[in-house]
């Protein structure tokens, strides 16, 4: 088996280390903003303070003119590091503003702070002056840089840490059970097989891991089961071939051999459903160890194997289970499609003759069957096959088409022939069928009577016989206001019967 082309592991690694790296990245850029947004705090108190000191101190030289002293304390303001221009403006413009630096030129980045110079006279507070700062929107970018630093190897090693641990979890929880999984698998591919996946864990990898070991189980079974079944199907088949030979031999009993021909056909079907079933089982098997190999195993994908193979076993044992009962059925309904006369014969007349035979069945119902049929109208084909599907087909009207003893009528008739073909017309006043189950009509074991006596077989041994036998078409509706309606397109000379390897034709 080959190596992914990318592990679990790898793809853990890609998709979990942007994330972190992105978390990284938005940690520092908030440390940044942070740290720039505290040291403007910072400068925003530190020049109110200032500014509270000098107002407080410029309060007794303005009210006195004092302007040596005016002019030294602003000259110490005007020292502060972010400060660049100092300016003093009198009240009611006493006397010329005083002012240090060019105020009028600041970028619009400045800071800009004012402070009111307020006298405390006998009379009240007097407001004397107006003081306003210019100061730059300085920080210290050395000390901004090392905490950046100190933040960025902090959040690396949190990062290396948290990445290691997180990875050295998803191997122990994740990888190993898929490894001895995918080994189980392996195991099987190469040996035929099944080993279980020695892991316990009450997680949910846990939990499907002991799912799998129970599914191997149930396939042994299964497959053993399938096994039996068809060494015992392989053992009837071989004593109704022996009951054919001697039945050929006897010529009382002649046409009974195309019927035991006919239930070694038939039987082949559940034994064919069961070597489908253990295929099926076996290529899920496979595509299952290929997604376990390739890394692209999910729940869903072995919880479905797991269902599947449930339901495949049970599907094997009702398979075998009506094998014995198929063989005694099929003995009553199929007809020789090998050995069956083909005779010309007058359409209306073997219609009737049908009819006729099917009228002690009506005896004890209300229903009624009316013909409308066609003289002279010849035909070079089964008659037998024929009856089969005309009676057939009535007794699925009597079966299904009239709940509750209901009063019906079943007619058959029939359209003039146009070229090589006639048409047939085999309609009830029933309850028909929902539109999505017309569709599934003519599938084998299809029935609307299950566990009521229907076997769901009736339509299609009609199916087959129409098709294979009579080289005709067949199609069912069901119109509104009224019960199904079949339509059967039949040749007025049958083809010859077709070998196994013939492709049947297309069903109208």
């Amino acid at each position: 088996m080959s190596t992914p082309a990318l592990s679990l592991k790898k793809l853990y690694l890609r998709r979990m280390l942007p994330a972190l790296l992105l978390v990284l990245l938005f940690f520092i850029a908030e440390m940044l903003y942070q740290q720039l947004h505290n040291q403007r705090a910072l400068q925003d108190q530190f020049m109110q303070i200032q500014m509270g000191q000098t107002a407080q101190l410029l309060e007794e030289p303005v009210w006195r003119f004092s302007d040596s002293v005016i002019h030294s304390i602003l000259i110490r303001l005007y020292q502060e590091e972010p400060v660049v221009c100092v300016r003093l403006e009198h009240a009611r413009d006493l006397r010329q503003p005083v002012q240090l630096g060019s105020c009028d030129q600041q970028s619009a980045g400045m800071e800009v702070y004012s402070r009111p110079v307020v006298y405390q006279s006998p009379g009240g507070p007097r407001e004397l002056a107006e003081l306003t700062v210019w100061a730059t929107s300085s920080f210290s970018l050395p000390a901004l840089v090392r905490e950046i630093i100190y933040s960025l190897l902090l959040t690396l090693l949190i990062f290396t840490v948290f990445a290691s641990f997180t990875l050295r979890t998803f191997q122990k929880m994740i990888l190993r059970p898929l490894r001895a999984f995918s080994r189980s698998l392996r195991h099987y591919q190469a040996t035929g097989e099944k080993q279980p996946v020695n892991w316990q864990s009450s997680d949910e990898l846990g939990q499907l891991i002991y799912e799998y070991n129970q599914s191997l189980q149930i396939q042994a079974e299964a497959e053993e089961r399938a096994h039996r079944a068809r060494e015992a199907a392989e053992q009837a088949l071989a004593q109704l071939k022996q009951a054919q030979e001697s039945l050929i031999q006897s010529e009382k009993l002649a046409s009974l051999g195309g019927l035991v021909a006919g239930v070694a056909h038939e039987i082949n079907t559940p034994v064919g459903n069961s070597v489908t079933v253990a295929t099926t089982m076996l290529d899920h098997t496979d595509s299952l160890s290929k997604k376990v190999a390739g890394g692209q195993l999910t729940r869903s994908d072995l919880q479905g194997y797991l269902e599947m193979m449930q339901e495949a076993g049970q599907l094997l044992y009702r398979n075998v289970q009506k094998a014995a009962d198929l063989i005694q059925h099929f003995k009553q309904v199929a007809v020789d499609q090998t050995s069956a006369q083909r005779r010309r014969f007058d359409l209306q007349k073997t219609l009737e003759e049908v009819v006729y035979t099917l009228k002690p069945q009506l005896k004890s119902t209300p229903h009624q069957i009316q013909l409308d049929l066609l003289p002279h109208v010849q035909m070079d084909s089964y008659p037998g096959a024929l009856g089969q599907v005309i009676s057939n087909l009535v007794s699925n009207a009597l079966i299904h088409a009239f709940p509750d003893q209901q009063a019906g009528v079943i007619t058959l008739r029939m359209e003039p022939p146009e070229g090589e073909q006639v048409v047939i017309w085999v309609e009830d006043t029933g309850q028909g069928m929902p539109p999505e189950m017309l569709g599934k009509a003519f599938d084998p074991f299809f029935t609307t009577k299950l566990g009521q006596g229907g076997s769901g077989l009736g339509l299609h041994i009609v199916y087959n016989l129409v098709q294979g036998v009579l080289g005709g078409k067949i199609s069912v509706t069901h119109p509104a206001g009224q019960g199904l309606v079949f339509r059967l397109v039949l040749p007025l000379i049958a083809p010859q019967k077709q070998s196994k390897g013939d492709t049947p034709r297309e069903v109208e």
